[in-house]
């Protein structure tokens, strides 16, 4: 038995560190902890290597890489990354696909990759969107800063009397603020602000002051920066500026046999994948595999799947670097971005668009929301409106939305069932990995001590060695190699000792059986070669194939018998 993964709290680094290192403990053959270094504050980074270490090191079979909590106020998606862990390490040995993954394939996983900002909105109630450096106004701008000002852990808002204000309470809900009409004078009316100290306030005007913590680690990868008209300010200064983006780049570029990316955010319940901006085109294979792998997603999670271009409200503004750009475009990985989590389809609101809803909906869809949080939260994800001395304003009233615990997470007694799908998910895009081996080896004496050595090499896997067309169009596919290993008694008189095969397809192509176009007759997912060498009957040679991304596999053969 491992330890197992409780959703009563979420875990502060501490916590999280215990946890994973019992695991490694627990599991040693098929967990490695490392640390990829110090956060901006000098917390560890963890990664976690799963594999089975007895058919062979994670370097040597394609692997799939699960990143989480880039974002400091996602905390789901750190527990989809303990869960999909967890489920891997128990599993193992009883579960046959993940005994299969676990013994042919390899998952990284950094569970926290800003362990900071996740601190700090555990111990003050307050949202950072990601990295804690003071970038780039470092809080020169005064004005209304968010936190937690009656220190009860919950970021709400703040609502003040004003006959100028523009929101007024709904007929039959009153803790409902909904618009004032344009002609409308006479009322009681509000001003709502989220809840927060204001600095240097003159009595009257409110401006909102830039963040201190500017910073989006996901906008800190080395993507399209040249493309950009202007580099957005929480992209910061240069790429991999923070320890927590170079720590990640590192450990990817480092593991050249990732084939496969996902990154687990909230909210929106939703499975994001390229194209980011209007008039790219994905290449049409790749397309299909997203076509295919988001039909599974949609089937095991209930989620949406759309481009990053379709999410978008304004689909006319560019979206220039995040992670779908570097690992897809740059890397010629799949790349997802998993958003958990929909407090609108809990409350039982079905059609609508993720991003154009938060900008404006109908007021119908408010009150289930409130009616939800009244039924299933007893009042604590919508909180009743209370009064409160504040520092600057004065006598104001908090309440509305717990936006950190009930709108960017889901409730705590929901998180596991929320989550676990989407393991079943990474399960089944890691067995689509391509995966080499050494089909068959044939050794054939044509004269006393000089043999024909031949070697077929296939592609056992559903994607092609290469993984996408992106990354042929790139350059950064690699390529497949087979090669001899003689003893010292032999040698080679003919063929190359490294041959390469170029690349071997998967299955990801076949196409349906009632058609002939487009078919590619043959077995493009084999490739052999041949080598002549002279050696003593009984010696022993190797033939070892390797392709960077779909791993590596060795037959030994004896001649002569």
């Amino acid at each position: 038995m491992i330890r197992p993964l409780t959703y009563d709290s979420f875990p502060t680094h501490a916590a999280l560190t215990e946890l994973l290192r019992s695991w490694a403990n627990d599991r040693p053959h098929l967990m490695l902890l490392e640390s990829l270094g110090p956060s901006l504050e000098g917390r560890d980074i963890w990664l976690a290597t799963l594999t089975n270490t007895a058919t062979g090191p994670a370097g040597d079979k394609p692997a799939f890489f699960v990143e989480a909590g880039i974002h400091a106020a996602e905390w789901a998606g750190g527990f989809a990354a303990l869960h999909l862990m967890h489920r891997l390490l128990a599993a193992h040995g009883t579960d046959e696909r993940v005994t299969r993954l676990l013994d042919t394939r390899t998952l990284y996983v950094v569970p926290r990759l800003n362990p900071d900002g996740a601190e700090h909105v555990m111990s003050e109630g307050r949202y950072v969107r990601s990295s804690m450096r003071a970038y780039p106004h470092r809080g020169e701008r005064p004005g209304l800063r968010l936190g937690d000002v009656d220190g009860d852990g919950r970021a709400l808002f703040m609502r003040l009397p004003d006959p100028d204000g523009p929101w007024k309470a709904h007929p039959t809900e009153p803790r409902l603020l909904v618009r004032r009409e344009p002609d409308e004078v006479g009322g009681s009316y509000f001003r709502l602000f989220l809840e927060g100290e204001i600095e240097d306030y003159r009595g009257d005007v409110v401006p909102v002051a830039d963040p201190v913590e500017g910073i989006d680690l996901g906008q800190n990868l080395p993507t399209d920066w040249a493309a950009a008209d202007r580099i957005p300010d929480n992209a910061g200064p240069y790429a991999g500026s923070e320890p927590e983006t170079r720590a990640v780049l590192e450990a990817v570029t480092g593991r050249p046999n990732i084939t496969g990316f996902v990154t687990c955010h909230t909210f929106g319940g939703l499975h994001l994948h390229p194209p980011l901006n209007s008039g790219e085109q994905l290449p049409y294979a790749d397309r299909r595999v997203y076509d295919t792998v988001g039909a599974k997603a949609a089937e095991l999670t209930g989620y949406d799947v759309m481009s990053f271009q379709d999410l978008k409200y304004d689909p006319d503004v560019p979206f220039r670097g995040g992670q779908l750009g570097w690992y897809y475009d740059q890397l010629g990985i799949f790349a997802w971005i998993t958003e958990f989590w929909s407090p609108q389809r809990a409350a039982g609101i079905e059609s609508y668009h993720p991003s154009r809803w938060l900008l404006d909906h109908p007021v119908e869809d408010d009150l289930r929301l409130i009616e939800w949080s009244d039924k299933e939260l007893e009042g604590r994800g919508f909180v009743d409106w209370y009064p409160f001395e504040h520092p600057q304003l004065g006598p104001v009233e908090l309440g509305g939305w717990d936006i950190i615990n009930y709108w960017y997470n889901p409730p705590l007694h929901r998180v596991e069932a929320e989550v676990a799908p989407h393991t079943d998910w990474i399960v089944f895009q890691a067995l689509c990995s391509p995966r080499l081996d050494v089909r068959t080896v044939s050794a054939t004496e044509e004269a006393p001590g000089v043999h024909r050595i031949r070697a077929v090499v296939r592609n056992s896997g559903w994607l092609p060695t290469y993984v996408t067309q992106q990354a042929l169009r790139r350059g950064v596919a690699g390529t497949a190699t087979a090669s001899l290993e003689l003893p010292p008694d032999a040698r080679l008189v003919a063929g190359e000792a490294t041959v390469q095969l170029g690349q071997l397809e998967g299955r990801s192509g076949a196409l349906s059986t009632t058609t002939w176009w487009g078919h590619d007759p043959g077995t493009p997912d084999l490739a052999a070669a041949e080598w002549v060498v002279t050696a003593p009957a009984g010696a022993t040679v190797t033939v070892r194939a390797r392709h960077p991304r779909a791993g590596a596999a060795m037959v030994d053969v004896r001649l002569g018998t």
